[in-house]
């Protein structure tokens, strides 16, 4: 009998972590996005939002491309390269490593300037590409 209580607390402990994480995600997303949205177009991308989906635990980037590099053919063309540099930016970041520690997504979806409903890349990252 002790036994199943200890698993019952272990297992609400566990389950009570992990809402708590997709709750600070939620909150953090929302902060930088009110706080710091736009960004300063830096290197001709411009970040616009950044929010949590709590269905599929992935955290969302939303980027603008402005300028000479807001060309649809040019993205296409590079885009392996552009992956395998965002794949390694995530690999390195510190800062998201309790959301990969528990399996987060992490997805980025690049608009046009000029055209914000088309959508030029979007790039989803899961636990096994990090």
């Amino acid at each position: 009998m002790k036994h199943l209580i200890y698993i019952s607390i272990l297992l609400l402990s566990l389950s009570s972590c992990r809402n708590s994480l997709e709750k600070r995600a939620a909150q953090e997303c929302k902060e930088y996005t009110e706080k710091k949205c736009p960004t300063p177009v830096v290197n001709d991308t411009r970040m616009d939002s950044m929010v949590f989906e709590p269905t599929s635990k992935t955290i969302h980037y939303y980027y603008s491309i402005v300028g000479k590099a807001d060309n649809e053919q040019l993205l296409s063309s590079k885009r392996l390269e552009i992956r395998k540099t965002l794949r390694a930016a995530l690999k390195e970041d510190t800062g998201t490593k309790g959301y990969k520690d528990a399996g987060f997504n992490f997805r980025y979806t690049y608009h046009s300037g000029n055209n914000p409903s088309k959508v030029l890349l979007d790039e989803t990252f899961s636990k096994r590409d990090y």
